[in-house]
């Protein structure tokens, strides 16, 4: 009888492992986001963000439709270049949940020739001054929230604008 009694509590506790190791899936991330800048200028987004915040909606695969709120800061030029360093966060939210992917970490914004440089100006025709965005993201499980909550991972992010039109592409691993 012990000798049962032993090795059900084995299995049970080899189970009980077992399903909480299994529980712990780590899987693709990968989402696209596009913001549209009105033709006056990149102080609007054509989508309605949340006031003071620069956003784009999209696709988190596998997750479904989604908006990134970004929050960039600390800007910093790099010598002898036409890039500023800087660091950030992305919030990426599932549209119709209450579930948010935090997404914390810094990167480089280059600007192509010397198209950072150009003043603004409302009665200019171009509009949407060229740049790329790469940045090396960790997933903050503790402040992301519903399916996120406690997810752990990494991302790269790229950023691009062109025109009146900016496309983020995120890539990485997210564990839950």
């Amino acid at each position: 009888m012990r000798k049962i009694l032993w090795s059900s509590a084995i299995a049970v506790t080899g189970l009980v492992i077992g399903g909480s190791a299994a529980s712990a899936a780590t899987q693709p991330l990968s989402g696209r986001f596009t913001v549209h800048f009105p033709k006056a200028g990149q102080q609007n987004n054509v989508y309605p963000c949340p006031t003071d915040v620069f956003c784009g909606v999209g696709n988190l695969q596998g997750f479904g439709p989604a908006e990134i709120d970004v929050f960039d800061s600390n800007f910093q030029p790099i010598p002898s270049s036409n890039c500023l360093s800087f660091d950030k966060e992305d919030d990426i939210a599932l549209l119709g949940t209450d579930s948010t992917l935090v997404l914390i970490g810094s990167g480089m914004l280059c600007f192509p020739g010397s198209s950072g440089n150009v003043p603004s100006n409302p009665s200019n025709q171009d509009y949407g001054r060229p740049s790329f965005w790469t940045s090396n993201l960790n997933v903050d499980g503790t402040r992301s929230v519903g399916i996120f909550s406690g997810a752990t991972g990494t991302a790269t992010e790229t950023f691009t604008v062109a025109g009146g039109v900016g496309t983020w592409q995120v890539t990485g691993t997210l564990t839950l």
